[in-house]
């Protein structure tokens, strides 16, 4: 009889501690990560702006129904929420909603939008290296100024033309980067406060006084955006040989021909599509091509002073075109038409006192134009590139260390063991097995 109460209570004592650890499972949560490398935890610069954050966070999945989709995403924002509750996560399947995906103007393959203080970001791929910077760009205070100089039929972000970057502009204003026009003829000179200065393929010549202006804002040390279509010493260019000098780039004549990328689009023989892009922080994180409509190269060189960095380059199958684009078009050695690789787009870096000054000249000026923005990765490449260039796109460290067991490195003797053995020794061994029992069952 005491053995049975002894029994019983034991029972209930257990059955107390598992339903005592069962309701503290549900108010507690404790997780380690054991793994080599820490790949289940964020990194500590992750940790540094959500915590910084103080304002709560909209993310916004407009996805399909795939489940493994679905779950990858909320796998890496549950990560995210358990530094910051605050950060709601909310999906759309634009296949059973069309009309919440369509009042949300997101992208056809599906689009994760992040919304705080009146800001949003878009994002096309999800990464902890891509949530965090978005969360760092939508947690900035303050606005840059970004001053398109007009006057000279340049590329302008006001008018809602084709050709204009209205769009682009507008995208821009959402995450802080706000543009407008100014007239070097009216203001002279460009104040210190400007962040980026962008000459937007000008096709009319600069007035003298207008070429000092730009002179004395790269002196002082601003960042410039330089989209270059037409040669500095073309009689209708825009005279700016001045720049051009002190930069080390120059516009070759003619426009960029590559006959890869005539298979892959066929809308006009001078139009490029670029998907491998150098090293480099502007297009280190593009996942599309960039198509880029009738480009000129870029002449590059090397100055005391400054890093010259190639940002865009075709492959070797490009040249430029100097004679009329019709017919059978191919590239003539005895002309002064340039074979590839070739130069499109290149960053300059100057040390200054107040910091690093950054500069870049491409030679296209339609890649963020309205009607060719949706393009690719062309509204990425160009976003990317003006944060670069205002300085608001310094790349996070997230430092993966690889897993002990995740290399295996070899000598130069244990791989002719190794290769030995398994390409001639065992190959042989196993003829000779085979010879024996054929030999051994015909006798």
């Amino acid at each position: 009889m005491n053995g049975s109460r002894l029994h019983l209570a034991l029972g209930l004592l257990l059955l107390g501690i598992v339903l005592s650890l069962g309701w503290l499972t549900q108010r507690f949560s404790t997780a380690f990560d054991v793994t080599a490398n820490e790949r289940h935890s964020l990194a500590p610069a992750t940790v540094d702006v959500l915590q910084s954050l103080d304002k709560p966070v909209e993310l916004i999945a407009v996805l399909g129904p795939d489940p493994a989709q679905q779950a990858g995403v909320r796998a890496l924002v549950s990560r995210f929420q358990a530094i910051k509750p605050d950060l709601q996560l909310q999906f759309i399947n634009p296949e059973t909603d069309p009309a919440a995906a369509r009042a949300l103007d997101a992208a056809p393959g599906g689009e994760l939008i992040l919304r705080t203080a009146g800001r949003e970001q878009r994002l096309q791929t999800l990464s902890e290296r891509t949530l965090v910077d978005s969360l760092r760009l939508l947690n900035r205070e303050g606005e840059r100024d970004i001053v398109f100089i007009t006057g000279h039929e340049e590329r302008s972000p006001v008018r809602g033309d084709n050709d204009g970057w209205s769009r682009m502009a507008t995208d821009l204003q959402a995450i802080g980067l706000v543009s407008r026009e100014v007239s070097l003829v009216s203001q002279p000179r460009l104040s210190d406060d400007i962040d980026l200065v962008v000459l937007a393929a000008p096709r009319r010549p600069y007035f003298p006084g207008e070429i000092a202006s730009l002179n004395d804002y790269l002196l002082r040390g601003g960042n410039l955006l330089w989209l270059s279509e037409v040669p500095n010493d073309a009689p209708a260019g825009p005279g700016l040989q001045l720049l051009a000098d002190q930069l080390g780039v120059d516009t070759l004549p003619g426009r960029v021909i590559d006959s890869n990328s005539q298979a892959l689009n066929a809308q006009s023989p001078d139009f490029v599509l670029l998907d491998r892009f150098p090293a480099h922080p502007v297009t280190d994180r593009l996942t599309s091509p960039i198509l880029l409509p009738q480009a000129s190269a870029l002449s590059v060189t090397p100055l005391a002073g400054q890093e010259t960095l190639p940002l865009l380059q075709t492959p070797a199958s490009s040249w430029t075109e100097t004679g009329v684009l019709s017919g059978a078009i191919q590239f003539d050695a005895d002309t002064t038409e340039v074979a590839g690789p070739l130069l499109l787009g290149v960053s300059i870096e100057r040390p200054r006192a107040q910091g690093t000054q950054r500069i870049a000249v491409l030679g296209d000026a339609d890649f963020a134009a309205s009607q060719f923005l949706d393009n690719g990765g062309n509204k990425a490449f160009t976003e990317s590139l003006l944060l670069w260039l205002t300085g608001e796109a310094d790349a996070l460290e997230f430092v993966t260390h690889k897993a002990l067991d995740s290399e295996l490195q070899l000598d130069n003797r244990s791989i002719v063991i190794i290769s030995t053995t398994y390409l001639a020794a065992l190959p042989a061994l196993l003829l000779l097995i085979a010879v024996i029992v054929r030999w051994r069952r015909r006798r």
